[in-house]
């Protein structure tokens, strides 16, 4: 059954819609109170919705913003008298699936209906497959139950809901275009490309051409005219991975599509404008590069207009047996496999030190899964993936005063790791244990450098336990 709601102050034209949609398994409610008939909309969201544009009270394009942003997948299509069809227009490039001017045939008033009512089927349908997707772990999106990186996500979804740049950080391995993904697939251009671009990837000489595109005969071999990848995403997302490798120069000339979005070709003379969402990407301190002068400091306040701090996945302690789970039952239905972990397994990746991160415990679980005949995982499969974790080198060489410090650095991290390990993993348990409270622990785990040289010591994953 699909259900109409029809919204307009004329009630000669409510009732002769209804009639005019007297047709089988359709339902058509008319409001002609614009307030009541948001009211009825927010509150039970029906498959189509026919708006008229100029009503006292409230109008059309109010009551489109408010439904459109709570529900931004139900179609919309405004009922328009003549002076008004530019108003419908510019609401279409805002996301309204179409309009009708009044007066209207019943055969144009069908049909569009008849399209619109099959845009909301497919619509339902692809978020259900997406659902199954997701329930079966078939698809990137963000997956975390790690406090700091729920805390991101929120902030991405917010982000999402307008057009704000966004800049990514985090470590090589952390998901950074995951995330991107995820932001792209949340917002209102979620239809729109996602163009990834890895500005580390190509060579300086071609990735001007790459990215801005070519006239015909601009260089040597430019046989024809190409769109570059910027162009590409006219209507979606530009993603820039990577954007502390760009050169300064190549910066500059982004900067300027940045604050215009308009660009020209290389070898050409007009301006093509491009319309889309830009999120980019580095593992690099940008702010260092900017005072050594390899970085563009307006652009870098520019791109960094939400900035989002992806923690490393030894700082997110809790999602490794998470994630571990996901990508183990990810793969065994991928090569047709039986495959588990034991709790001791598990408790042997919360001892590794995981430098690439979520990248590299997708890599792990994913060539496990496909040497392994199938059963149960323990701690021995883990054995030829484990590193040696070297804490320091000679202390006898270090002043005293250094040499304790670092010595009870590296003990502190051995015994925090332990108690967790014996605990399976979570923290509350295992600060109960130790005689001390959650942040306690917390700190114990996260001694990453040692106060006088500096070096990195490596950290145990955990996982929060209530």
């Amino acid at each position: 059954m699909s259900r109409i709601l029809v919204i307009d102050d004329e009630a000669a034209l409510g009732e002769n819609i209804q009639r005019m949609l007297r047709l089988p398994g359709v339902v058509v409610s008319v409001f002609e109170d614009p307030v009541k008939g948001l009211a009825d909309c927010l509150a039970s969201p029906p498959d189509l919705v026919l708006l008229d544009v100029r009503m006292p009270g409230m109008s059309g394009e109010e009551v489109f913003a408010r439904v459109h942003e709570v529900h931004p997948g139900l179609p919309i299509v405004f009922l328009t008298a003549f002076g008004s069809v530019e108003s419908a227009v510019m609401a279409m490039r805002n996301g309204a699936f179409d309009y009708l001017q009044k007066p209207f045939k019943r055969e144009d008033l069908l049909l569009v209906v008849k399209r619109a009512l099959s845009h909301a089927s497919l619509e339902h349908e692809v978020e259900a497959l997406k659902g199954r997707l997701e329930s079966l772990g078939e698809t990137d999106g963000a997956q975390s139950r790690s406090p700091a990186m729920l805390d991101q996500i929120e902030k991405c979804r917010r982000a999402a809901a307008t057009d704000a740049t966004v800049m990514i950080l985090g470590e090589s391995g952390t998901g950074k275009e995951v995330m991107a993904r995820f932001i792209h697939n949340q917002s209102r251009r979620k239809d729109g490309p996602f163009v990834p671009v890895e500005c580390s990837a190509m060579p300086g000489s071609l990735i001007e051409s790459e990215l801005f595109g070519y006239e015909r005969g601009a260089f040597t071999g430019a046989e024809r005219t190409k769109k570059g990848l910027i162009e590409s995403a006219d209507g979606g997302t530009l993603f820039l991975d990577e954007i502390g490798d760009l050169g300064v120069e190549l910066q500059t000339r982004l900067f300027r599509f940045v604050e215009e979005r308009a660009l020209r070709r290389l070898g050409g003379l007009s301006t093509v404008r491009v319309e889309c969402r830009i999120l980019c990407a580095t593992n690099q301190d940008l702010p260092a590069k900017i005072k050594a002068g390899t970085f563009r400091e307006e652009l870098y306040y520019r791109l960094s207009v939400v900035t989002v701090k992806l923690p490393p996945l030894r700082e997110r302690p809790d999602d490794i047996p998470h994630l571990a789970r996901f990508f183990l039952e990810r793969f065994s239905r991928r090569y047709g496999k039986s495959l588990s972990g034991s709790p001791q397994f598990y408790e042997g990746l919360l001892r590794e030190r995981w430098p690439g991160n979520v990248r590299q415990l997708k890599n792990v679980m994913e060539r496990l899964t496909a040497l392994h005949p199938g059963g149960v995982l323990g701690p021995e499969d883990m054995a030829e993936e484990s590193q040696p974790v070297e804490v320091s080198s000679n202390l006898s060489a270090l002043p005293w005063k250094d040499a304790r410090e670092q010595y009870l650095a590296s003990f502190e991290l051995s015994y925090a790791q332990a108690v967790l390990a014996r605990c399976g993993g979570n923290v509350s348990a295992a600060a109960r244990e130790a005689g001390v409270d959650r942040k306690t622990f917390y700190t114990l785990l996260r001694r990453e450098k040692d106060s006088s040289t500096g070096e990195s010591i490596p950290q145990a994953g955990v996982r929060i336990g209530e």
